[in-house]
């Protein structure tokens, strides 16, 4: 089985009085959207996140604003090292979780 993650920015048009919708009326994010006609999406490329329990990202950061270069030529440069220190900090985060639930298991 093949198995990735990607992440979305999702929208909800919904009224919170109608429970008709997938969530019945508490418009909370979640799996159930994909069947909401309130529901729409795009995409989020280079971005770096954290999600919750449900899955539901609550911290994150993607390319852009400030990280934008001044030069348009130069933006993929930019997204390529934006990208390598993001996989960096995420190796960096395994490894210390590693290191500090591996002296408590001893």
């Amino acid at each position: 089985m093949n198995m990735k993650h990607f992440i979305m920015e999702g929208f909800c048009d919904g009224n919170k009085e109608r429970n008709t919708y997938p969530c019945n009326g508490t418009l909370k994010f979640g799996v159930h959207c994909w069947e909401c006609s309130k529901f729409s999406y795009t995409y989020c490329p280079n971005e770096i996140a954290i999600s919750n329990a449900e899955g539901i990202v609550e911290n994150s950061v993607g390319f852009g604003g400030e990280m934008e270069p001044a030069k348009f030529e130069k933006r993929e440069e930019y997204i390529e090292i934006w990208n390598g220190i993001c996989e960096k900090k995420i190796n960096e985060a395994y490894n210390e979780f590693m290191e500090q639930i591996g002296e408590k298991n001893k």
